[in-house]
Order: C-alpha cells, then sequence, then structure tokens
C-alpha cells in the first residue's frame, strides 16, 4: 500500500512539472496577441479662459469567440487636468492631483457578438457603463430584414451610453431604416419609436454635393408636443468639415472641424453668441 501510494504521489508531481502542451500555449499566446489597449481624452479650451480635459479614459480590447465577438473595458481615471485664468490662475496641476491617476473612479464594459437570432443574422451589443458607481445597462440588437431593411432594438437603462449619448431615461426603442424602402437618390430616412417615452422620431437626410442637410423630428404621441432640429453638413474645402445645427427655437451651433480639432460656436435667438461659451477641442489617442 505504501509502494502505490508512492506511485501516485510521484506520478502527480511529474504531472504538475509537465510544462503546457506547446498547441495550447501557441493559442494562448496568439489570442493575447490579438488585443490592443490605448489610452484616449479630449482637451477643451474656452472662451472664459479655461482649459480642462473633459474626458481621459485608458481601453483595452480582445477579441472573443473564434473572432465573432469582441469585448472591451474602459477605465477612467480620478483625474483630469484643469488650469482656469478666469479671476487669477488656478489649477490642478500638482502632485497631490496627480495621484488621482492610479484612483480609477469608474469602468464600462461592452461585449459584441455575431449571433443568429429567430433565423436572422445580427449583430448583438451588450454594454455595462459605470460599473463601479451605478451601474447603468444597455443591450442592442441590429439586423437587415429582407423586406423592412435595417432594423435596430435598444433596451437601455437611465444612465447607460448609447452611440455615446447618455440615456436620461429607460428607453426600449425600434428604429427602422426606411431608405431602402423608400429608393429615392440621395435621400435616406428612418423611424424610431421609445415605449416609456412614447416618442416618435423621424430622420430625413438629402445629399447634394457637397452639402447634406438632415432634419429630425420628434414627436410624443400622447401630448402631441413636437421637437425639431436642422443639420447642414459642408465638405466642400478638402481636409475641412462645416456643421451647423439649430432647433425650432434658433437656437444651435455651428462647427468648423480641421483633423483631431474642432471650434464649436454656440448661438442663440435672443442671446447672440457668447463669448464664454466658445470652445476649441482637440481629440487625442495614444496605442499603448
Amino acid at each position: 500500500r505504501d509502494s502505490s501510494t508512492r506511485r501516485r504521489s510521484s506520478a502527480r508531481f511529474e504531472h504538475a512539472l509537465t510544462p503546457p502542451h506547446p498547441r495550447k500555449t501557441k493559442t494562448l499566446t496568439h489570442k493575447m496577441n490579438e488585443a490592443t489597449m490605448s489610452m484616449s481624452g479630449r482637451i477643451v479650451v474656452g472662451g472664459n479662459g479655461s482649459c480642462a480635459e473633459d474626458s481621459f479614459k485608458i481601453s483595452a480590447s480582445a477579441p472573443i469567440c473564434n473572432g465573432s465577438g469582441s469585448v472591451s473595458l474602459n477605465a477612467k481615471p480620478n483625474y483630469r487636468p484643469s488650469i482656469s485664468s478666469k479671476n487669477g490662475v488656478s489649477h490642478n496641476i500638482d502632485a497631490d492631483s496627480l495621484v488621482g491617476l492610479s484612483n480609477i473612479s469608474d469602468y464600462d464594459v461592452t461585449v459584441n457578438k455575431s449571433a443568429e437570432l429567430a433565423g436572422q443574422d445580427c449583430d448583438v451589443s451588450l454594454g455595462i457603463q459605470n460599473i463601479k458607481s451605478g451601474q447603468a445597462g444597455s443591450l442592442r440588437i441590429s439586423t437587415n430584414h429582407d423586406k423592412v431593411g435595417d432594423v435596430t432594438v435598444t433596451l437601455a437603462q437611465a444612465g447607460s451610453k448609447v452611440d455615446g449619448d447618455t440615456q436620461g431615461a429607460d428607453r426600449a426603442s425600434v428604429k427602422v431604416n426606411l431608405t431602402d424602402v423608400l429608393k429615392v437618390n440621395d435621400v435616406t430616412a428612418s423611424v424610431e419609436y421609445d415605449v416609456p417615452s412614447q416618442n416618435a422620431t423621424v430622420n430625413l437626410g438629402y445629399t447634394n454635393g457637397d452639402v447634406n442637410l438632415g432634419v429630425k423630428s420628434v414627436v410624443n404621441v400622447n401630448s402631441q408636443k413636437a421637437t425639431h432640429k436642422a443639420t447642414v453638413n459642408y465638405s466642400g474645402i478638402e481636409g475641412v468639415g462645416v456643421k451647423a445645427e439649430v432647433d425650432q427655437d434658433v437656437n444651435g451651433k455651428l462647427s468648423v472641424t480641421k483633423d483631431k480639432y474642432e471650434l464649436r460656436v454656440p448661438f442663440s435667438k435672443d442671446g447672440g453668441v457668447n463669448p464664454d461659451d466658445v470652445q476649441l477641442r482637440m481629440t487625442w489617442s495614444q496605442d499603448l
């Protein structure tokens, strides 16, 4: 019995020392090599004499499920440098404030996956924002129907982000792209209905050369109240984008973009342009 016990112990010891199978090691290394990591942010210089990093995150992404999906993690450091020259110079660029770089204020996780649902090829996106402070989730399913066209279903909690926009309330919406149905040259159209808010949104677009016109109308089915916004994009200057937005109250903004820079000029019907509200924005990113 002692000899048998020694043989089993010896076998377990030799198994523990056996190196991983070379094929398994190669696969793991290959997958890790496909992961990417970067940091990005946006610096905003205001007409009021302020300069601040209003967005900063560290992102990591890797493929999953044999390349049919991906998982991404966004970490948000609890520090954003800022400086202001209004009423004297003030800033937070000092050793005590820089310690905030080591403190992550929040996390976002997003999983994207191609899948077949009810016989339809779909793109599924599942996101969880603000994991540390509040946890707001979103689920988006997109597909292309033979007769209807592109259809997108969105389920999102208040506080989550969809297309970069933070949701102010719970959302359960269906959006149908009607461009292929209309079959009108240079015209795009879509309709969307959100059940909780009972808002119906209609988007229309028309392109003529370097000019793109867009109209967005949101109508509440219950109250019949409506809001409207018109946009004009001009791309006739090489490398430069010009965009104007205005709503039904003649409030809006004018934006001029060049590479990673944007000059943003808000305006209103009553106040015109307030120099303090003018912003110069610069987005940046760095692979790690």
